[in-house]
């Protein structure tokens, strides 16, 4: 019996994916992902957790009902991924202003007006920051209503503002001789951020009673003289 020998079929290629490397479903949930983080942020901005729901934010990111627990498992999950958002932003645009400020603090031999210059000049760039038109007005939203009425995602935030609340501690109680953990110059310091924010919170009030359209280069310069010449009255002293 003579046995035929048989056909081997050509297998088809196998196209191997590369190791790293993202796919384009991958890619297109990371988008949806990120599309909902930014819808719920205006929505939870205008609306508040409670008054908030999932069908609009949904709806408005163009999204799947279901696609809320797939991503964060819950409302509470989004509204806690929404504080996250906008605190790394911001953390990561004050970043470079906390760092060179924080780099003053290691120079030895500073006078107390090279001091007071070093943290002024932090004061101000802070102010820049928040004037900037390329802040969206829902982050504010969002943290102001922490604000009134804190909630699980307060901490989140607060945690971001951490590194620079601990850069200016130090600026005043090099400043002031007191320590950095003294309620005098802890309260000290978040007075001085209610002067960097009150053109922001205020807004309104602001640009009405000053009547400015908006926070132009010369409205921004006023604040900031603002700014350094109170900066002067709190701490300039000899040494």
């Amino acid at each position: 019996m003579v046995l035929c020998k048989r056909k081997e079929m050509a297998k088809p290629a196998v196209k191997i994916k590369p190791a790293f490397g993202r796919s384009a479903c991958q890619d297109r949930s990371e988008r949806t992902r990120q599309r909902l983080i930014e819808v719920a942020v205006e929505v939870f901005s205008d609306l508040g957790f409670e008054g908030a729901s999932t069908r609009t934010i949904v709806e408005r990111a163009q999204a799947n009902l279901v696609s809320i627990p797939y991503y964060f498992g819950s409302k509470l999950g989004l509204y806690h991924a929404a504080a996250e958002y906008i605190g790394s932003n911001i953390a990561e645009r004050f970043g470079p202003a906390c760092e060179r400020a924080r780099q003053g603090l290691l120079e030895s031999g500073l006078t107390q007006v090279e001091t007071l210059n070093k943290f002024t000049g932090f004061v101000v760039e802070i102010a820049e920051i928040m004037l900037g038109a390329d802040t969206p007005p829902s982050w504010g939203q969002f943290i102001y209503r922490e604000q009134f009425d804190p909630s699980t995602a307060f901490e989140i935030l607060h945690l971001k503002f951490v590194p620079m609340l601990e850069v200016g501690f130090e600026y005043v109680s090099r400043l002031t001789k007191r320590p950095t953990d003294a309620p005098e110059t802890r309260i000290q310091f978040m007075a001085i951020l209610s002067m960097i924010k009150f053109p922001r919170v205020d807004r309104a009030s602001v640009l009405r009673t000053m009547q400015w359209k908006s926070f132009g280069k010369e409205e921004t310069r006023i604040v900031e003289n603002m700014l350094r010449h109170n900066m002067h009255a709190l701490f300039a002293h000899s040494d």
